[in-house]
């Protein structure tokens, strides 16, 4: 054996460290360039129809529904964009496993199915005004386009931002919920300045608060946005119905006790459903 000359070691030579700096970023579905592209692309076009309000139809109940539909959708490929671009793994439409996940989800369905008056229905005490098909699918779209717009915004991109640092304990997440819940709720402050009075926001800001604290709650549990979007979706459609496109009294006493009776039942089973979260599998969310 012959002894070889040692080589000095340089900064070509030195092995590389595993330090912080080399921990992989997580993967990003599209890239800033594109992220910014489709929101100078939207921008433009959502404030016009916000603000510029174009007739799109002279008639009056038809051009709210289009007015709206077509901004959320705006909305909501500005924000689907952003959550691509942040990479969270919540996107597929038939994460695994689906089933067990639309059985988790079967209690809050219950609640926004129940939004709809259906005892007062079925005694004829409510009833559509305009129930002309184009009416009920021009409705059915503006309550997706709204379900697509705020899941995304809310869960998909603020709430998971909040819970990507802290999502290793159940404080910091619980944290990140009630933080990102709290913005939905306020968000609704806005309808002030449109004409709604303060009652009525008031309890627009507090159920949108439980709203979005149930769908902070499905998405940990399932990694799936689409079954938050169908919950807003359904709870949307069920709630703004009779008063968008009917006329009558929806709220009764019995509706009213079932209707408590099944919250309370609901997020006793959600908080439950919290507490037994494996951090782990939350943590596939974030994963690199």
């Amino acid at each position: 054996m012959t002894n070889q000359p040692m080589e000095p070691v340089t900064e070509a030579t030195a092995p590389q460290s595993d330090g912080p700096a080399a921990t992989p970023r997580r993967r990003r579905f599209v890239s800033r360039k594109v992220c910014l592209a489709v929101i100078f692309a939207a921008v433009p076009l959502l404030l016009w129809l916000e603000v510029g309000k174009p007739a799109l139809t002279e008639d009056p109940v038809l051009a709210p529904l289009m007015n709206m539909t077509l901004t959320r959708l705006m909305g909501a490929a500005v924000f689907f964009t952003l959550l691509l671009h942040e990479g969270y793994r919540v996107i597929h439409p038939l994460q695994k496993p689906f089933w067990r996940s639309l059985l988790f989800a079967l209690p809050p369905f219950l609640v926004v199915v129940n939004n709809m008056p259906i005892l007062s229905m079925i005694r004829g005490d409510a009833y559509l005004v305009h129930n002309a098909p184009v009416y009920l699918v021009w409705f059915a779209a503006e309550c997706l386009a709204i379900g697509l717009f705020e899941e995304f915004a809310f869960r998909g991109v603020i709430f998971l931002m909040f819970a990507e640092k802290r999502h290793t304990t159940r404080k910091g997440l619980f944290w990140s919920l009630i933080l990102s819940s709290a913005v939905f709720g306020g968000v609704h402050l806005v309808n002030v300045l449109m004409g709604a009075g303060i009652g009525p926001t008031i309890l627009q800001i507090g159920y949108s608060f439980l709203i979005g604290a149930m769908c902070s709650v499905v998405l940990l549990k399932t990694r799936n946005i689409w079954i938050c979007v169908m919950l807003h979706a359904i709870y949307d459609f069920c709630g703004t119905l009779m008063p968008t496109l009917g006329a009558g009294t929806w709220w009764d006493t019995p509706t009213v006790v079932f209707t408590a009776v099944l919250a309370v039942a609901t997020a006793v089973y959600l908080v439950w459903q919290f507490f037994k979260l494996d951090l782990d599998e939350v943590g596939k969310i974030f994963k690199a």
